[in-house]
């Protein structure tokens, strides 16, 4: 059954002009005509699938198809559209696709969950029956990895979430902050909007990232495609202190990473080594040797290093790792400690 989060939007255009829509879309993106017909069976549906939805009856590739908008308030509540479909298929014998005006990242991705097929005319066809799945900008979609986000896409949507500061940003304002040029985030900018993630609104030469959806609904739409922050561990053995020195031998400038960082937000213990998170520009001076040397995990290390993909505090805003990163780390760990310690952040977060 859908959420009861997913509400479907169908104000802003009658059910006849999104029914000549659909029409319209399916003909261009398919290169097929599709005249529509009234469905005649209608006047024979109990009252909620008669009066829930407008219909119009077409045919794709030698396939019946049954247009449907959704009218009344019962027929928008997606709580029971599965409900409503599965006993609308009963009256129809071919391929029910729901046709709608406007879906949000979330919304979308829970209807696919679902197997609904639907049509947003302009933007998106998912016809699973048919094996049929275009979306808005598909050709640009190529030049992105289809698996995961790129680092500097998932540096701005995280910092979107912990800190609720990039909305209406341009490439341009955010090239500092996020320490990566306008160019890299103009292009994180397009594949956020061709992942469904964001909005991006034109105005004269420049660009504005916009998030339409809230921030859990949000993190669960890209969940499957945000990266575990870590994509290097290293170990140190720190060198010896001349006789005297006070100091600390740790790289203690750095936020805690790892179990540790783990073990300081939940019940878990200490790890017997102790673990810091270090972006790029951190890693090039653990390199230069002036906290020891890069040892194997046998060899009696003091310290350990994830190696991040970004630098910690950009997403965080602090000198400390951000607790969406830290649950990406752990999310599919092996221990079960450790991936329950990474579920009690997910849901602690000041969502």
């Amino acid at each position: 059954m859908l959420a009861s989060e997913i509400m479907l939007d169908m104000d802003a255009k009658s059910s006849q002009e999104l029914l000549k829509a659909a029409q319209s879309y399916l003909c261009a993106t398919l290169h097929v005509p599709a005249s529509l017909k009234a469905w005649g069976t209608r006047n024979g549906l109990p009252l909620f699938l008669a009066n829930g939805f407008a219909y119009r009856q077409t045919e794709l590739f030698g396939h019946a198809i049954l247009l449907s908008v959704p009218l009344s308030d019962s027929a928008k509540n997606p709580t029971g559209l599965s409900k409503q479909f599965g006993s609308l298929q009963r009256h129809f014998e071919g391929t029910i696709i729901l046709v709608l005006e406007h879906l949000s990242a979330y919304q979308r991705s829970r209807l696919i969950e679902e197997s609904v097929p639907f049509i947003v005319p302009g933007n998106q066809l998912f016809i699973p029956q048919l094996a049929m799945d275009l979306r808005e900008h598909f050709r640009r979609r190529r030049d992105f990895a289809e698996d995961q986000l790129s680092p500097a896409s998932q540096v701005l949507f995280l910092r979107h979430l912990n800190l609720s500061d990039v909305e209406d940003a341009r490439p341009s304002d955010l090239a500092e902050t996020l320490r990566y040029s306008a160019m890299s985030i103009g292009r994180a900018f397009e594949e956020l909007e061709a992942s469904g993630l964001s909005l991006v609104e034109t105005r004269g030469r420049s660009k504005h990232i916009q998030f339409p959806e809230a921030p859990r609904e949000l993190f669960e739409a890209a969940a499957p495609r945000l990266r575990s922050p870590v994509k290097a561990e290293h170990w140190f053995r720190a060198p010896s202190l001349p006789k005297g020195f006070h100091g600390s031998p740790l790289p203690e400038h750095l936020p805690a990473g790892g179990e540790s960082a783990l073990s300081e937000r939940s019940a878990m213990s200490r790890p017997r080594i102790v673990r810091f998170a270090a972006g790029p520009r951190d890693w090039k001076r653990l390199q230069s040797g002036e906290f020891g040397k890069d040892v194997d995990p046998d060899e009696e290390p003091n310290f350990a290093i994830d190696v991040w993909w970004y630098d910690p505090d950009i997403v965080s805003g602090a000198c400390k790792v951000d607790a969406l990163s830290l649950y990406l780390q752990f999310r599919d760990n092996p221990d079960e400690r450790l991936e329950a310690a990474a579920e009690q952040l997910l849901e602690e977060f000041a969502w």
